[in-house]
């Protein structure tokens, strides 16, 4: 069908990238997974999905990625790491079938090996993420920005915890977008050309 046909999506909270994921998805006719694939790992690990979000945001153990790639996970695992492996299982089912969009989860590290993925950053100025974050994600005033740090820094921590590179570094990403410059829709029309070169031959 084309180059890519995975696209995991990291995003700054407030950038638009959830947003991007599920257009982009909807215009190459493609699967979109976020929180979906937090929920399916919640019913095998048999824990509630609100316990899930508490146990990513304790992410601790640096050397995660690797045993993942090795399947050398233990039974004496916290169970933190035990989610995280759950959730690649699971991303690594999903790539099997292709044709789909990952938003978050550090799918582009769990997918390192995988040609047919093609990793994207979402990013904007704060300015702009405020903006949004008032008006489309009704946070107030008064909190938003520390709603930004905490998730910004929340999203950080996962990735650096379970990935061998950093979050926001850009050579851990194929393409690096900046939504409040460009807009949700080009960034929406340059990542389905990059994934399927014909899609969009005028753009």
């Amino acid at each position: 069908m084309g180059k890519y046909n995975i696209i995991a999506i990291e995003r700054q909270f407030g950038s638009g990238g959830k947003r991007i994921g599920i257009l982009l998805a909807e215009k190459l006719g493609f699967k979109f997974y976020g929180e979906e694939i937090l929920q399916m790992a919640a019913r095998k690990l048999n824990i509630s999905p609100e316990y899930v979000q508490h146990l990513e945001e304790t992410a601790t153990n640096i050397f995660l990625y690797a045993k993942i790639m090795t399947e050398n996970i233990t039974e004496d695992q916290p169970l933190a790491d035990k989610l995280f492996y759950t959730e690649s299982k699971i991303i690594n089912e999903l790539a099997l079938t292709g044709n789909c969009v990952v938003v978050g989860r550090c799918a582009g590290q769990v997918l390192v090996n995988q040609k047919s993925c093609l990793r994207i950053f979402i990013h904007a100025s704060e300015d702009v993420r405020i903006k949004r974050a008032v008006e489309e994600y009704g946070i107030l005033e008064n909190e938003v920005h520390n709603v930004l740090r905490k998730n910004d820094r929340r999203r950080s921590g996962f990735y650096s915890a379970r990935a061998e590179k950093k979050w926001t570094s850009m050579d851990t990403y194929d393409i690096c977008l900046n939504s409040g410059i460009l807009g949700i829709d080009a960034c929406v029309e340059i990542i389905a050309t990059a994934a399927i070169p014909h899609t969009n031959k005028n753009f």
